[in-house]
């Protein structure tokens, strides 16, 4: 970023918004604020609109004539985040209508700091406490916030905000004093602060469930601001028609492949049933770390052999036993990205052994979903060369803006489009995996599909929790989360197919301009090079760099 005005005014932008944000700075690697959460009183908030008008007014009086491309970025990125924050408060009222805003940023200020291996312990645990202290301050305010018109808040959202508080009290109860083991000097410490949070917690449970009855049944956020987010935040040329006709073309076409697949392996036996009989192809309990880092270990070396991408020397990828004390929260498997602003990238692939003492059915039951064929795409998604090699070459971008703000459908698009891409170089041949990846693909096209119907008022909170357990397969609890995520943040679940589309529809592009000289390898690099910006964005500096303006 050379030019001085916009970095002088970038900088000034970051630091405040680490400093008014905590626990994003947290996530990102900036540890100065490690100890507090925002404040959320009415006096902070009228004085933070009123700095983001400030540096929305400074943003459009740059004169941006003689920007590079990656300046251009930058602002962009810098006015689009502004912009939708201002929004939200002023227009969305989300600190009214969003009550597991409060819960949520408690839960994950304390997670964040108790998962960050690359912290002194003694940071980390004084960190949490000193958050844990602050926690009774923040769900007051919010209480305060969300009190002024429960009216006007969705019946689901409070039902959201209740799963958060379910999972939080949780957290406090069961997983903080088992991490509070590793540290015996701060126990008390410890102890003390998360009583009074855990209490803070349940207060805020009860005023939910005091407040239910009074909110409304309606929950879309409306064609208006869905196509502002699209437009503002995602900065994508879609209307919410467009988007709608895409994912039903998708989902066509996704189960035209799903039926002409399970033809091929079992003629006249439907994918589905298929599917759950080919669950029962999984590793032993004693296997189950062993088989994904021995995946891990074959897809990143078949990426290096076949030149499909380029790891970077400080690329480290720690595939563990998830941590007892997250185990409760993570059933099964995650990733936990290193963070853009620490010189530590290592990122962690999780994996939740079975417990013993589930009986030998629950056993079976977990291991099912550990199968042969979900624990190839699985590491694809999350290890190679899906969402860890993505951050961390995104995180080698020196732009700070970027490093602040990434773009999520570039996160959900990539590892979508990974799972298809080693498909078609040849990881897996096998038709059995091929039908475990068209199964998740069509999970996330009718994730796109349901989003947009949920926010225009197409489709009911019931008929679309129907939806995912009757054509996607899932069971209804995790229907019912899924949805609610959905509802929670609008316009999210369409960043799967979106972003995969449109990496695939940029690398058409850059392989119509290179002709037969078209490498793979070095689209996926150059791709990967420009950090974690919006696809129309990235898709200018990609095209750039193939010398097409």
């Amino acid at each position: 970023m050379p030019d001085s005005n916009l970095q002088k005014l970038a900088d000034e932008i970051l630091t405040y918004s680490w400093q008014t944000d905590p626990v994003h700075a947290t996530d990102l690697g900036i540890h100065d604020y490690d100890h507090h959460y925002a404040d959320y009183s009415p006096e902070a908030r009228t004085a933070h609109r009123a700095q983001l008008r400030s540096f929305i007014s400074q943003l459009d009086a740059l004169d941006s004539s003689g920007f590079n491309l990656d300046e251009q970025a930058d602002l962009a990125v810098l006015k689009s985040t502004l912009s939708t924050a201002l929004y939200d408060e002023e227009v969305q009222q989300i600190l009214q209508t969003h009550p597991s805003l409060y819960p949520t940023e408690a839960l994950m200020g304390v997670q964040k700091l108790q998962i960050n291996y690359s912290l002194p312990i003694d940071h980390r645990v004084l960190a949490i406490i000193g958050r844990l202290k602050d926690m009774p301050r923040l769900l007051e305010q919010g209480m305060a916030n969300v009190g002024k018109a429960p009216e006007t808040i969705s019946k689901v959202l409070v039902s959201q905000a209740l799963d958060s508080l379910h999972a939080g009290k949780q957290f406090l109860e069961e997983i903080l004093p088992q991490f509070s083991g590793t540290v015996p000097h701060y126990f008390k410490d410890l102890l003390e602060s998360n009583t009074a949070a855990l209490k803070a917690m349940v207060q805020f449970e009860k005023f939910l469930i005091e407040l239910e009855p009074k909110a409304r049944d309606s929950f879309a956020c409306g064609q208006e601001y869905f196509e502002f987010l699209l437009r503002e935040k995602h900065l994508v040329d879609y209307s919410l028609e467009d988007l709608l006709a895409f994912g039903e073309t998708s989902l066509e076409h996704t189960e035209k492949l799903l039926h002409e697949v399970a033809e091929e392996l079992d003629p006249g036996t439907p994918w589905q049933t298929q599917i759950e009989r080919l669950k029962n192809q999984h590793p032993v309990a004693d296997e189950l770390l062993p088989s994904y880092k021995k995946e891990a270990e074959r897809i990143r070396d078949f990426g290096i052999s076949e030149s499909l991408y380029t790891l970077p020397e400080t690329e480290t990828l720690a595939i563990m036993e998830t941590p007892i004390f997250q185990r409760s929260i993570m059933p099964y498997s995650g990733y936990v990205s290193p963070a853009p602003f620490e010189d530590h990238q290592t990122g962690y692939f999780w994996i939740t052994p079975v417990r013993d003492s589930l009986s030998e059915d629950e056993k079976h039951e977990r291991l099912r979903s550990h199968n042969n064929f979900d624990v190839i795409l699985t590491t694809v998604h999350h290890a190679y060369p899906g969402q860890h090699l993505l951050f961390v070459r995104a995180n080698q971008n020196p732009s700070k803006v970027r490093k602040s703000f990434p773009d999520v459908y570039l996160a959900e698009g990539w590892p979508m489009y990974c799972e298809e891409m080693l498909y078609t170089e040849g990881l897996y041949t096998d038709l059995k995996t091929r039908l475990f990846q068209l199964k998740d693909q069509l999970w996330r096209d009718c994730r796109l599909i349901l989003d947009a119907k949920l926010h225009c008022g197409q489709i009911s909170y019931e008929d679309a929790v129907s939806t995912l357990v009757e054509k996607v397969g899932l069971d209804r609890g995790s229907a019912e989360g899924e949805i609610k995520r959905y509802i929670l943040f609008p316009t999210m679940a369409s960043g799967y197919m979106l972003g995969k589309h449109e990496i695939v529809r940029l690398r058409q592009e850059v392989a119509d301009i290179q002709g037969d000289g078209f490498s793979l390898k070095e689209f996926h690099d150059t791709l990967l090079s420009f950090g974690m910006v919006p696809l129309s964005l990235l898709r200018s500096l990609v095209l750039a760099h193939y010398g097409k303006e």
